[in-house]
């Protein structure tokens, strides 16, 4: 039993589960591939776009298999499914450098965490024998969004999926760790934000927009050190988007809530 209800009911929501999938994992890998091509303005912001949409995914991903519980191990999940993200990307990209195949490494960095998150799954039902039907389906959803989101901001700081590249502006850098902490509360914060009796799917995904486009306005000042107008561009469509997407979720919550009231400030002394 979930804190809203049945885990079947609180999964249940008004945008296709499948859709949001098709759009994480083709969205994310398109924008991530079509930011090469674009040069450096116009690049670094369709690679964030691809992240922002791998972390929305995410979000609905963590949404339905939390709901099983009292959301007690959104983090848990969101911190391992974030390492294996940072772990599938670099190895992905190593990979791909390796085989001196660069076009290689997005996909199959997204492939080693699916492969990853597989295992993850079935050692958390086999062994340790946790009892949610969905843990291997939204395992595997999670760490490949994780991975998406990791490679998107990376390839925006960076300008490039290439290895080298990567390794100079965001590993070399630390950046990674930030991107790390970064997209896991970007994809674990916004069901935690709007647990409860009256969690709502709409509302949740778009609190998952903002904090996406919150990440891609960090991530543009991130990629100051790489140079050139990319990281303004980046910085100034996650600010946007970030508005637009906060004041909706913002709307949303007060639409759904049973009264809105300013209660004023606490007295300066005790009544």
């Amino acid at each position: 039993m979930s804190a809203g209800g049945s885990a079947d009911g609180a999964a249940a929501g008004a945008v296709s589960s499948t859709h949001l999938l098709i759009l994480g994992i083709v969205g994310g890998l398109l924008c991530i591939y079509l930011s090469g091509f674009l040069g450096d303005v116009i690049g670094p912001v369709i690679a964030g776009i691809g992240a922002v949409l791998a972390i929305v995914w995410g979000a609905d991903a963590i949404r339905r298999v939390a709901s099983y519980g009292l959301g007690t191990g959104v983090p848990s999940i969101g911190y391992m499914s974030l390492s294996v993200g940072v772990i599938s990307a670099l190895a992905g990209l190593s990979l791909a450098t390796i085989l001196k195949i660069g076009l290689l490494g997005p996909i199959a960095g997204f492939v080693i965490a699916v492969i990853i998150g597989a295992i993850i799954a079935i050692v958390a039902t086999k062994i340790v024998g946790m009892k949610i039907p969905i843990m291997l389906q939204c395992t595997i959803e999670i760490a490949g969004a994780a991975t998406l989101s990791i490679l998107g901001f990376a390839v925006a700081i960076a300008g490039s999926y290439d290895m080298m590249a990567i390794y100079e502006h965001v590993v070399a850098t630390g950046f990674i760790a930030v991107l790390f902490i970064m997209c896991t509360m970007a994809i674990q914060h916004p069901f935690n934000a709007c647990l409860g009796p009256n969690e709502d799917q709409v509302r949740t995904l778009k609190c998952a927009a903002s904090t996406a486009f919150l990440s891609m306005t960090i991530t543009g000042l991130m990629s100051v050190t790489t140079g050139g107008l990319g990281w303004f561009v980046v910085f100034i469509v996650g600010l946007i988007g970030w508005v637009v997407s906060f004041r909706a979720f913002v709307l949303a919550s007060c639409n759904d809530a049973a009264s809105t009231k300013w209660a004023g400030l606490w007295p300066k002394v005790d009544q």
